[in-house]
């Protein structure tokens, strides 16, 4: 028998805390049956990592996974995120802790004179009286060192001159004796410290001797005892939103500036600060703390800064992981936390997503947590932390594919990491969309949250999917993960067809004000305009990413981009001025008004032969341009497209994201072939009508399109083998047939899911109400049994029914007809019925959630929910055709 591993694009986690051997076995059994071909080991909850009781687990792991052949990717740590290293830094080398500088202020009010300063005091933060007893590495601050004593002039309230006089050389000893010109002063002493910042007991990303500590304490050691399985059952390991974590605070506004905010730091940082500004670069570290009234200096110090501290990530954490495994015979993948503009911030960020990325194979990112939600795109809503909808709907999801799509080392592959924390309440039918939001972004990799082998219910994070076989919806899910591999292997090895490059917004963020880039994001997705983010790296190195300007087009590893639009900024990076510079006849759009002021250079002058546009008009100036992919006759903001040229066919998908309006019109594609319907969820090809068209003054074909909310459409030119069937939506399928009949006389009955399929009591209904009217907190598999009396045998038949809460299998005469997940809950039943007596069965699966309000929830809340009803309800009915 062949050991030969199978393609595969999903790999849930799975989470190992030392269970029984058969435990561990059902599990695995259990994820292969959802067709999973890889799994991701997670050793958060595991006691012994890089342990006896480690290996021994990961050898049963390694066997089934063998059994199965499936492929395993380790999660890089012990504990979340990744850059504890196991506790090495800790354990043995206290000397690698993350560095930081931070500063203390005194004030220095009236006429001048003589002032003396203990600096000894100032070595350490400033608390309030509150915090006294507060736990201190007394120790570790002993080593605290002044790197600068800075005094800088004030403005008027919170702001100060661009004026600073360096006093560092007037330190002798625990004092510091000064003088100051007449007026309003404030004196920082800023220090290098290993104590006063974030968790101490984690790596330095931008040190390269602190960030092998990471390949010591887990790469390694997992090289060591696996060695013959690297590059076989072993894929590679996997990073947990590694950031910098210079505050403990969970927040996603750690911008410079950001008040008692202490900053990355390490000799090679020194170096580079050095080599820009010469010894007299401590005279500008006062702006990195505070906001000056001139905004010259202060932003030429942010920008530089974050632009030497993201470099730094890159190539000391990023690269050297990956290179250690492209040298081992694996792959590095992951991602690091994007939330909110966190992608391109300090803290809980890594400064710049693309940079970040650099190292690993794939493109990553997570969503998670209520991040994207069904019907709210652009709410600023209230889960563990505020989420900006209209970040995580419009830019998320094409940042994340646009970096596995441009950078030739990702080869067209990009991660994410899906589903865990909703809560057991986000079931297989919410799945379904978040799945396919994610799919007509460009996502192609998927690594669900999370299967959890321990007592059900598990609090940590869920929904989990297995859940000990308490989940009464694990069958829809492993039907939901065959559908998401189809997809994903549909939208992989070929290329994205985009119109326009939209610029990274990383460095407008750093520094200056600036427009978000998901408004322009948001802007070109309503009005049915493909795109992807480009960096200004990619930009102003274009050989290093297979890229040209050519005929006035710019083309990135293949792709090719008619302009290029840039989100206002204030500043923009002189590389990127001579970027334009250097292709004058390309077109560059700025959004609203031209930056103020370049970085690193004083050519602003350039810019002004770019167009600027107003952001409500730059799709209608895109549109008259020619600058488009796709032609909508109908105004319909919530129709998301996606272009995918594979095999040398055009593939195209759409997405109704509206969760309450219907989408109902002509689409003219940019193909000059015939276009059929691929209905992937069930496998099958249906022919449609094409109208020949022109687009751009060429050949296309105008297709109808009828998308119910949340359903999803994929069109690809016509394959070799025909197909009789014809494509009908749904509402169509209804209205074709002439006769309908009422399904009203039930026999209800139900189980838990860990009971299934013994049924208990059954009771009639004649009018189908929720089942939690009656029983709120019951959870499982309500089978609902009727019957349908045929008097002859209809051309077509299709069950409807209006309620469903929230999926259901049909089972038609005691054979399958199949499972539907999301609405409408419509089916095809004509090859299942007969003439005479009908046996109509409808199991419906619950999610979790209301059995939880028994007692099962976790002790915290960081949200409040409505909880829908339960079973089904409403009409049921079978409409018949007899043409």
């Amino acid at each position: 028998m062949s050991n030969r591993v199978e393609e595969n694009h999903i790999f849930p986690f799975l989470w190992m805390r030392g269970e029984d051997e058969s435990i561990l076995k059902t599990e695995i059994e259990k994820i292969h049956e959802c067709g999973i071909k890889a799994i991701c080991v997670e050793a958060r909850p595991h006691d012994e990592f890089c342990k006896e009781g480690w290996w021994h687990d990961m050898d049963i792991v390694i066997a089934e996974a063998k059994k199965y052949k499936m492929q395993i990717w380790i999660l890089d740590d012990k504990h979340f995120p990744t850059g504890y290293a196991n506790g090495l830094i800790a354990e043995k080398y206290p000397e690698r802790k993350k560095t930081y500088i931070t500063t203390t202020v005194a004030d220095v009010f009236g006429s001048g004179g003589y002032q003396t300063l203990d600096v000894s005091r100032m070595l350490r933060p400033t608390i309030g009286y509150w915090e006294i007893g507060n736990p201190v590495d007394m120790e570790e601050r002993a080593n605290n060192k002044i790197l600068a004593v800075v005094a800088i002039r004030c403005a008027e309230g919170h702001l100060f001159h661009e004026e600073t006089i360096d006093l560092t050389d007037k330190v002798e000893g625990n004092y510091v004796n000064f003088e100051l010109p007449k007026g309003q002063w404030r004196v920082h002493v800023i220090y290098k410290t290993k104590t006063d910042g974030g968790n101490d007991t984690y790596i330095n990303m931008i040190d390269r001797e602190s960030a092998s500590t990471q390949i010591e304490a887990v790469y390694e050691p997992h090289y060591k005892q696996y060695k013959e399985e690297f590059g076989k059952t072993i894929a590679g390991f996997f990073s947990d939103e590694p950031q910098f974590g210079n505050i403990k605070e969970v927040c996603f506004d750690a911008k410079l500036g950001k008040p008692k905010m202490p900053l990355p730091w390490s000799d090679e940082l020194q170096q580079m600060l050095e080599e820009k500004y010469g010894t007299k670069y401590v005279n500008y570290l006062p702006y990195l703390f505070e906001e000056t009234e001139e905004k010259e200096k202060q932003l030429q110090i942010r920008f530089d800064y974050m632009d030497f501290v993201s470099k730094l990530y890159q190539k000391n954490f990023s690269e050297q992981l990956g290179n250690w495994c492209k040298v081992h015979g694996v792959e590095y993948i992951g991602h690091v936390v994007e939330d909110n503009g966190t992608h391109s911030r300090l803290g809980m960020g890594a400064a710049h997503y693309f940079r970040a990325m650099a190292g690993q194979d794939m493109a990553g990112i997570d969503v998670i947590g209520g991040q994207i939600i069904y019907g709210a795109p652009t709410q600023t809503r209230k889960q563990m932390t505020d989420i900006d909808g209209e970040f995580f709907h419009y830019a998320l999801g094409k940042m994340g594919a646009s970096c596995g799509q441009l950078d030739p080392k990702k080869k067209g592959r990009t991660m994410c990491e899906l589903f865990g924390a909703y809560g057991w309440k986000f079931g297989v039918r919410d799945m379904k969309y978040l799945l396919d939001h994610l799919l007509v972004k460009g996502i192609n990799y998927l690594v669900p949250h999370a299967f959890s082998m321990a007592e059900y219910p598990d609090i940590d994070c869920p929904p989990h999917f297995y859940a000990r076989g308490n989940n009464p919806q694990f069958p829809y899910f492993a039907e939901l993960m065959k559908y998401g591999d189809r997809m994903c292997k549909l939208l992989s090895n070929g290329l994205h067809v985009a119109s326009v490059a939209v610029l990274y917004d990383g460095e407008a963020d750093w520094a200056g004000n600036h427009m978000p880039m998901q408004k322009v994001c948001r802007e070109l997705i309503e009005h049915q305009i493909d795109f992807n983010i480009v960096s200004r790296d990619m930009l102003t190195n274009l050989k290093a990413y297979n890229g040209k300007v050519e005929d006035n087009v710019l083309y990135i590893n293949g792709i090719r981009f008619e302009a290029l639009v840039v989100p206002y900024t204030e500043q923009i990076a002189a590389d990127f001025v001579e970027f334009v510079k250097e292709n004058p006849e390309f077109p560059v759009i700025f959004t609203d008004k031209l930056p103020e002021r370049t970085v690193n250079g004083d050519n602003l002058s350039v810019l002004s032969a770019c167009k600027v546009i107003a952001l409500s008009d730059i799709s209608t100036a895109l549109k008259n341009k020619g600058i488009y992919d796709i032609i909508v006759d109908t105004e319909f903001k919530d129709l998301s497209f996606y272009h995918y040229i594979k095999d040398g066919k055009n593939l195209f998908v759409f997405l109704n994201e509206s969760a309450e309006d219907k989408f109902s019109g002509n689409v003219t594609l940019s193909s000059t072939k015939d276009v059929i319907y691929y209905d992937v969820w069930n496998q099958e090809y249906q022919k449609i009508e094409n109208v020949p068209a022109i687009l751009k003054n060429e050949n296309a074909v105008q297709i109808s399109l009828e998308l119910e909310p949340g359903e999803i459409a994929v069109f690809i030119e016509n394959k070799d083998e025909e197909t009789g069937i014809e494509h009908k939506s749904f509402a169509k399928q209804r209205n074709s047939c002439e006769k309908q009949i009422g399904l009203n006389l039930w026999k209800v009955s139900k189980v838990r899911a860990i009971d299934y399929p013994d049924f208990g009591e059954t009771i009639q209904m004649e009018t189908l109400e929720p089942v939690s009217f009656k029983e709120p907190t019951f959870s499982g598999i309500i089978r609902y049994e009727s019957e349908a009396e045929l008097e002859e045998m209809p051309t077509e038949a299709y069950l409807y029914a209006e309620h469903v809460y929230e999926v259901m299998k049909v089972i038609v005469n005691e054979n399958e007809v199949g499972k539907c997940i999301r609405p409408p809950y419509q089916m095809n039943i004509t090859n299942y019925l007969k003439t005479g007596i009908n046996k109509i069965v409808i199991e419906v699966a619950t999610t979790p959630a209301r059995e939880q309000l028994n007692g099962m929830r976790p002790p915290f809340d960081f949200s409040h929910e409505t909880l829908e009803p339960t079973g089904m309800y409403g009409n049921v009915k079978i409409f018949l055709s007899k043409k």
